[in-house]
């Protein structure tokens, strides 16, 4: 994905539903990852964003109360983005892959497509951000909210949290076939047979 390129946050999340809010958020979250990519996090100032956003300080305040929210809507767009498109080979009631080679392709060959996002996190050690987020989605879509499940959620979340991070710390040095193949074998390998 170029510089460029605009990412999307979830607007969901607030009141306004205008599309100049949407632009000048997409904008905010556009300039956030480039400006991440080149300068630590904690050096990016307002006006740094505001400037390369191309927007007013009052646009951004009427948008966002800090650069981290940017970071967790954003995440929250890129994990609502997953799970759109793992939908169809998801079980709706118990939440399991249909297809799980499908499933799991799927899911690296999106991360991959967002790559730059994912790396600008993890440069900036903001990676966390993930997994919090995912955290939140998975059990906001969960049907069993028992304890167990609960921490069987957290179990999963980690796991796949920590694939991916390990994934984007080798700057994805195994191919999307490559993961999709070790996470299969992991998936058809209970652990008690590790």
């Amino acid at each position: 994905m170029s510089n460029h390129e605009l990412y999307s946050p979830n607007t969901s999340q607030h009141h306004s539903n205008k599309e100049t809010n949407r632009l000048t958020r997409e904008a905010i979250c556009t300039a956030l990852v480039f400006l991440i990519q080149g300068q630590p996090f904690n050096k990016i100032t307002i006006t740094d964003i505001v400037k390369r956003a191309g927007v007013s300080r009052t646009a951004y305040y009427n948008n966002y109360s800090s650069k981290q929210e940017i970071l967790v809507d954003l995440v929250d767009s890129l994990i609502f983005e997953i799970n759109q498109k793992l939908l169809p080979y998801t079980n709706e009631i118990t939440g399991k892959a249909n297809e799980p080679r499908k499933f799991i392709k799927l899911l690296f060959e999106v991360i991959f497509q967002q790559r730059n996002i994912y790396k600008a996190l993890q440069s900036a050690k903001l990676d966390h951000v993930i997994l919090d987020c995912l955290n939140e989605m998975m059990l906001s879509t969960a049907h069993d909210k028992s304890d167990e499940n609960v921490y069987r959620i957290y179990f999963k979340a980690g796991a796949l949290y920590n694939v991916l991070l390990k994934w984007i710390q080798s700057d994805f040095a195994k191919s999307i076939d490559e993961m999709t193949k070790i996470c299969l074998d992991v998936y058809y390998t209970p652990m008690s047979q590790e």
